[in-house]
C-alpha cells in the first residue's frame, strides 16, 4: 500500500512519520510505503485563480494543482491513496469538508483520496494521548492536559505549551517574540518526542481516530 501525504507544515510531517512506522510494526506482513509533501502553511482555497494563488506554497492554494498531479502519477498504481492532512483552525468543519470535497471531485479522477482534518490543530492529536506526553516529558503539568477537552475549537497548542514547555506558554511567547521560528521549533519537538510514544489505538482525539482508521482500513484491504 502506498500513501501520498499532503500536509501543511513540518511538524505534522514528523508526526505522520511516527504513525507510519507504528503501522509498519503493527502490520509486518504488509508492504507499506509513503511519501510526504509538506507546505509552508495552510493558506486559503483559491478565490480568483491567479497564478500567484496557485503557486503560493500553501496547501489550500496549491491543492487543486497537486491533486491533479498526484492523481495522474498514481493512476496506474493499484493500491495507493492521497491523504490530505490539515488543521481545522476555527473553520466550520462541515462547511470546510464540503469545500474540500468539491475541490477534490474536480481534480481527482482515478485515485483514492481522503481528507483528515485535525480539530482544532495537529497538537490536538498529541493531547489525545496523555501517557505519550508524560513519557516524553516526565515533568509535564498534568493539570493542563486533563483540562483540555478533546477536539474543541479553543486553545490547543497553547495548552500543550503550558503542559510541557519550560516556563509554559508565556515563556515560549517571550522567547519567540514576533518570530514564529521558536514556536515552530517547539511544535516540531513535541511532534517528535510525543509522536514516538503514541499508542494510536488508545488516542482520545476523535479526529486522530478518523485519520488512523482511514489508514488502517486501506492497509487491511490492500
Amino acid at each position: 500500500m502506498y500513501f501520498q501525504f499532503l500536509i501543511e507544515d513540518r511538524s505534522t510531517g514528523i508526526l505522520v512519520e511516527h504513525v507510519m512506522e507504528k503501522l509498519r510494526e503493527q502490520y509486518p506482513d504488509r508492504d507499506i510505503f509513503f511519501d510526504i509533501k509538506s507546505f509552508k502553511g495552510i493558506g486559503n482555497l483559491k478565490k480568483t485563480g491567479t497564478l500567484l494563488e496557485r503557486k503560493s506554497g500553501n496547501l489550500l492554494n496549491d491543492l487543486p494543482c497537486y491533486l491533479r498531479g498526484f492523481d495522474k502519477k498514481l493512476k496506474d498504481m493499484e493500491r495507493s491513496a492521497i491523504v490530505i492532512i490539515m488543521d481545522n483552525d476555527t473553520r466550520d468543519q462541515e462547511e470546510f469538508s464540503a469545500q474540500l470535497e468539491e475541490v477534490a471531485r474536480e481534480a481527482v479522477q482515478n485515485t483514492d483520496y481522503v481528507f483528515c482534518i485535525a480539530v482544532k490543530e495537529m497538537e490536538a492529536w498529541l493531547l489525545g494521548d496523555e501517557n505519550a506526553i508524560v513519557s516524553a516529558y516526565p515533568q509535564a503539568k498534568k493539570k493542563y492536559i486533563k483540562a483540555y477537552e478533546q477536539d474543541t475549537i479553543g486553545e490547543t497548542w497553547e495548552m500543550l505549551a503550558n503542559a510541557v514547555y519550560p516556563g509554559g506558554l508565556a515563556a515560549l511567547k517571550k522567547k519567540s517574540k514576533s518570530s514564529y521560528s521558536e514556536t515552530g521549533k517547539a511544535k516540531c519537538e513535541w511532534a517528535d518526542k510525543i509522536g514516538k510514544n503514541l499508542t494510536p489505538d488508545e488516542n482520545k482525539s476523535p479526529s486522530f481516530q478518523h485519520f488512523f482508521s482511514e489508514l488502517t482500513a486501506r492497509i487491511q484491504t490492500a
